[in-house]
């Protein structure tokens, strides 16, 4: 059996010893010491203990295995040498010796060199250990990731490269009034509806590989269909596979914030015209009581200076022109009040009954009466009835309309006396009033410089002057 054994240990890297009952070594191999306890060798006759101390204390299994109650004994991964650069590992397995030549019962030591697999085994132990250190780390470091995305207050919404949602968080939830379960694998134009502007951000990352545009500004909706305005950044993450990508979408809602700076912006502009506004109030007034104080001041001068020097005649005329002046200047105070009044939400529309044709004549007649005969004033009237219904009075005639006539004298007068100021002395004004079956038209034309095209559009502004009112002529100053 010997024999047999040794035949079969050379092709492996394991040496024996042969020990009896007594555990004295009767026979060893020729590179068994190599695995021996160092100082001590492996010597015939020397107990066994002395060179493999690992067998001291297991006497009574020893036993058993010589006796034939125990098939074997082992001892795996004894450390020899722990040695970095040169460690050494062994495996110990006791078997009975059966010889028969031999009466005595004897144990055979087998001593096999496992060093390379112990390396490898520590290495894959360390490396696997090592892996789950990584493992848990990456876990800690997803749910602490998770963490994030779940409670940050934007919206996060990551797609692939051709925009399909894969996943989001609470916030765009909340935001979009969407479930993840209806967003997930749902194109991104779903809330985006304007995609061709991140599909255009993607194919320049995709075929440029240039990073996208931050904080673009985008309309969005939600499920509802309400529109959100949304401050969108995007970035760029590479997938397991190599070349394909996934995009993260950040979204913030700004439409408050838009909301509070339109506000602003029109808060802004309103105190910008009303800076306009009351300059151009005190250019007016500056103008406009300019001329009338002028007339009255110089009028009342000539009265004191000239008195005995001009006739009755001139004097009268001064008088007029003191007159007509103050009269201007009670008429500009009754604009600017009546404008305060509409401007401050004061003015109230109090219609009534009304016989048009009746409140415009009794206007063109006053007006005849201040403006003299410096200037002609004609009056037309134009019925253009398509059906008899309109109401009427049995004696006069009269139309009757739904207006406020006191309002409506005021822009008259206004309209009508602005003609004649600004018409030149003997110029005609018309004032012509067409009827029909809805609506009263009043046009009123006169011959003076007109309003240049390009100060048309501010022809309702409060106090706005044209470019060319300078150059009016008809006052008593330039003649």
């Amino acid at each position: 059996m010997i024999n047999l054994l040794k035949k079969l240990l050379a092709y492996r890297q394991t040496e024996y010893l042969i020990i009896n009952s007594e555990l004295k070594i009767l026979e060893v191999s020729y590179g068994l010491n190599k695995f021996s306890a160092p100082p001590k060798l492996a010597v015939l006759g020397e107990d066994i203990r002395h060179s493999f101390p690992e067998l001291a204390g297991v006497e009574e299994l020893l036993e058993e295995v010589i006796n034939g109650q125990k098939e074997s004994f082992e001892y795996e991964g004894v450390a020899r040498s722990l040695e970095e650069k040169s460690p050494l590992y062994i495996n110990i397995s006791i078997i009975a010796d059966f010889n028969e030549n031999c009466l005595e019962k004897n144990l055979i030591v087998l001593v096999e060199d496992v060093t390379e697999k112990m390396v490898m085994q520590q290495k894959l132990v360390q490396n696997s250990n090592e892996s789950n250190l990584l493992l848990s780390s990456l876990a800690a470091s997803e749910d602490y990731i998770n963490k994030i995305i779940t409670s940050m207050a934007d919206a996060l919404l990551v797609t692939t490269s051709s925009g399909v949602i894969k996943t989001v968080n609470r916030a765009a939830e909340i935001l979009f009034d969407y479930t993840k379960e209806e967003l997930v694998g749902q194109k991104i134009s779903m809330v985006i509806p304007k995609e061709e502007l991140l599909h255009k951000a993607r194919q320049k990352y995709l075929f440029l590989k240039e990073q996208i545009s931050q904080d673009v500004e985008l309309i969005c909706q939600n499920k509802t269909g309400d529109k959100i305005i949304l401050e969108l950044s995007c970035s760029v993450i590479q997938t397991n596979v190599e070349g394909i990508y996934n995009f993260v979408y950040i979204g913030r809602n700004i439409t408050e914030r838009k909301k509070e700076e339109e506000e602003i912006r029109q808060a802004l502009e309103q105190e910008r015209d009303l800076r306009e506004l009351r300059g151009r109030f005190f250019s007016m007034v500056t103008h406009e009581f300019g001329n009338p104080l002028n007339t009255v001041l110089l009028s009342s001068q000539l009265l004191r200076s000239y008195d005995s020097e001009i006739t009755e005649a001139e004097k009268d005329q001064y008088l007029v022109y003191i007159e007509e002046s103050t009269q201007e200047m009670l008429e500009l105070l009754n604009d600017v009040r009546f404008i305060g009044k509409a401007d401050a939400g004061k003015l109230k529309y109090k219609p009534a009954p009304v016989d048009f044709i009746k409140v415009c004549s009794h206007i063109t007649e006053s007006i005849k009466v201040t403006a003299s005969d410096r200037h002609i004033i004609n009056f037309t009237i134009n019925k253009k009835f398509k059906h008899k219904s309109q109401p009427k009075s049995n004696k006069n005639d009269a139309i009757f309309f739904l207006i406020d006539e006191k309002l409506i004298r005021h822009i008259l007068n206004n309209l009508l006396s602005n003609a004649i100021k600004y018409s030149p002395t003997g110029g005609e004004v018309n004032f012509q009033l067409t009827l029909n079956d809805q609506r009263a038209i009043f046009l009123i034309e006169d011959k003076g410089i007109g309003i240049p095209v390009e100060n048309q559009k501010k022809l309702f502004d409060s106090f706005y002057r044209a470019s060319n009112v300078g150059k009016i002529a008809g006052t008593l100053i330039d003649s």
